[in-house]
């Protein structure tokens, strides 16, 4: 039987506005969606019940019910049914992995420094320009961050990469800077040596990092860490969340500056689904 997902794809193409907000909710928010009546749909999406209906219809099911079922046993399997790992298999390799990942993320979790990040927070909105310094793993991370800023109003400049890059951006730093560092392993000395060269300048300097004997530190005002050295690998994802942590505190202190922003991302996205990108 060809899944609920595979359907959604193939068709997508040819999907009206309201037809692509349904198939992206039942792609990334099935879970909800398993637990919603087509009018809940309906309203929570402000589209009218009849097109769930004929949604579900055009994917070859005889109505919403019939999807909805096909959903909850999707949602089933994945809270009640435990996988079986056989010993010495690529499976047992990932359910070994993804455990590790979550007791690192639950010790960092446990540890995180609020007080620290409170203080970052401050220190971004008084900050005249905020440079971002990172190479290596922790560029995924860095670029997200620099992402989030700049879309609510922050002036950013995001450097890594190269030396050249970090020479760059530590000559062009002032006193009213905030120069934050972001790391995942030490990969070169050069991240540590910019960040030593913009304290000398006098700019404040922090530090987001995932290894606690990190030489970065040294040289950082605020410093923000997870409380263990992990792996590679597993350091990214645990960046990847601390940096989430840190825009969801900053969401909610600074609620005004995203309000504007999630507001003008719905009206732009809505005209360029209809065609309309003016």
């Amino acid at each position: 039987m060809t899944s609920y997902e595979t359907r959604i794809r193939e068709a997508r193409s040819n999907f009206s506005p309201s037809f692509m907000l349904l198939a992206d909710f039942m792609l990334d928010s099935y879970r909800q969606a398993a637990f919603l009546t087509a009018t809940e749909l309906a309203h929570l999406l402000d589209i009218d019940p009849a097109t769930v209906v004929r949604f579900s219809q055009l994917l070859g099911y005889r109505g919403y019910p019939e999807l909805q079922r096909e959903i909850r046993e999707k949602v089933k399997k994945e809270l009640l049914i435990e996988r079986k790992v056989e010993p010495g298999t690529s499976t047992e390799a990932a359910e070994s992995a993804l455990q590790e990942v979550v007791r690192s993320l639950e010790f960092t979790r446990r540890a995180f420094p609020i007080e620290a990040a409170e203080r970052l927070i401050t220190a971004l909105d008084e900050a005249e320009r905020v440079i971002i310094m990172a190479e290596g793993l922790a560029l995924s991370s860095a670029r997200c961050l620099a992402s989030w800023l700049e879309a609510v109003g922050y002036t950013i400049h995001l450097a890594g990469g190269s030396p050249s890059e970090l020479a760059r951006a530590v000559a062009g730093a002032h006193k009213g800077d905030l120069v934050l560092a972001i790391e995942v392993t030490e990969e070169t000395p050069f991240i540590a040596h910019a960040l030593a060269g913009v304290k000398k300048i006098g700019a404040r300097t922090a530090a987001l990092f995932v290894t606690p004997s990190s030489e970065i530190a040294r040289h950082a005002d605020l410093v923000l860490n997870a409380p263990v050295n992990p792996k590679p690998g597993i350091g990214q994802v645990l960046l990847d969340g601390m940096v989430y942590a840190l825009i969801q505190m900053l969401i909610f202190a600074r609620p005004g500056r995203f309000e504007k922003t999630y507001d003008r991302v719905r009206v732009i996205t809505q005209a360029m689904i209809e065609g309309n990108p003016e």
